[in-house]
């Protein structure tokens, strides 16, 4: 998401529009000041690669390099585009939102788990970006067992907990 309209497009999303695919590279601690240089004010058309010290390394379905030093990465074909308008000032265009198809996944060998279906967070250590200069870290991740409706449903209906869904739910 952007937060401003295509009239103020940064170049992530003009290149994304341009060429109409992508590569999400998840930000993990050891490259934060890298992938935060990728922020700077150059002028369009100037290579940050060079200015950040980060690797570009080849994707196999899109054309765009992906991130090496990423511990997960997608490669992403742009499926639409939906621009936002203010509410409170009409014609004022507030925010730029991308809908992307993942076509291909990128892990890091050590960062997978035996299924090969998770990641983790221990090894991939993620950042996320919270507004302006202010990015999150997270620490830890918490496993909690899903519940189980067969074994949920008696106590429920105990307590009389049950009761059908409402039109406006």
């Amino acid at each position: 998401m952007q937060t401003s309209g295509f009239d103020k497009a940064k170049d992530s999303l003009r290149n994304l529009v341009e060429s109409k695919e992508c590569t999400i590279n998840i930000i993990s601690e050891h490259y934060l000041e890298a992938a935060n240089a990728t922020s700077v004010n150059a002028p369009y058309g100037i290579s940050e690669w060079a200015l950040t010290g980060l690797t570009p390394a080849p994707c196999k379905d899109v054309k765009c390099s992906r991130v090496k030093e990423a511990v997960f990465s997608v490669e992403g074909k742009l499926l639409d585009t939906k621009e936002w308008e203010s509410r409170g000032t009409p014609g004022k265009k507030t925010g730029v939102m991308a809908i992307i198809e993942g076509v291909r996944f990128w892990a890091r060998e050590d960062a997978i788990n035996e299924d090969k279906n998770l990641i983790d967070p221990a090894v991939l250590r993620p950042i996320s970006r919270l507004g302006g200069i202010t990015y999150g870290r997270l620490l830890d991740g918490v496993e909690i067992p899903r519940p189980d409706w067969d074994e949920l449903r008696p106590e429920a209906e105990k307590r009389g907990l049950v009761k059908p869904k409402r039109d406006e739910q």
